[in-house]
């Protein structure tokens, strides 16, 4: 149907626009001050940024992946359906981004073991899960 290139939509442009940006910020962040420095605004900017980014990183990552299944494994009808499903796309990244920043935020307090870690993959598997259910 067409290369790569053609086929990506407005959205990607705009995460990868909106994503780039993020870790501009954050690498700005991270040069120029230190949490202690920073305080609690700047603690917060820090981790909305990093959450942004990760929603744009896993849109990107899941519509991209979505549309080279249906390239290769799929029919015309199927990628009609894979454009259509941007929304259940950003829900599915929205749910999977959180998973840096709240790792991060359990190794900025010393609390980032096995069981933390297998609390937050069941969150994730529970939130993907209701997204697949409810959209």
């Amino acid at each position: 149907s067409g290369s790569l290139g053609i086929i990506v939509s407005m959205g990607i442009r705009v995460a990868i626009i909106v994503g780039a940006s993020m870790a501009i910020i954050i690498a700005l962040i991270l040069s120029v001050t230190s949490p202690t420095t920073a305080g609690p605004l700047g603690v917060l900017a820090f981790f909305a940024c990093m959450y942004l980014f990760s929603v744009c990183l896993f849109y990107v990552f899941i519509v991209l992946a979505q549309k080279i299944a249906a390239i290769f494994f799929g029919k015309k009808n199927q990628i009609q359906s894979v454009n259509t499903s941007g929304k259940k796309s950003y829900y599915y990244s929205t749910f999977i981004a959180l998973v840096p920043p709240i790792y991060v935020g359990m190794q900025s307090v010393g609390d980032a073991g096995l069981f933390e870690m297998v609390l937050l993959l069941l969150f994730e598997l529970l939130a993907c899960f209701y997204v697949y259910k409810r959209y």
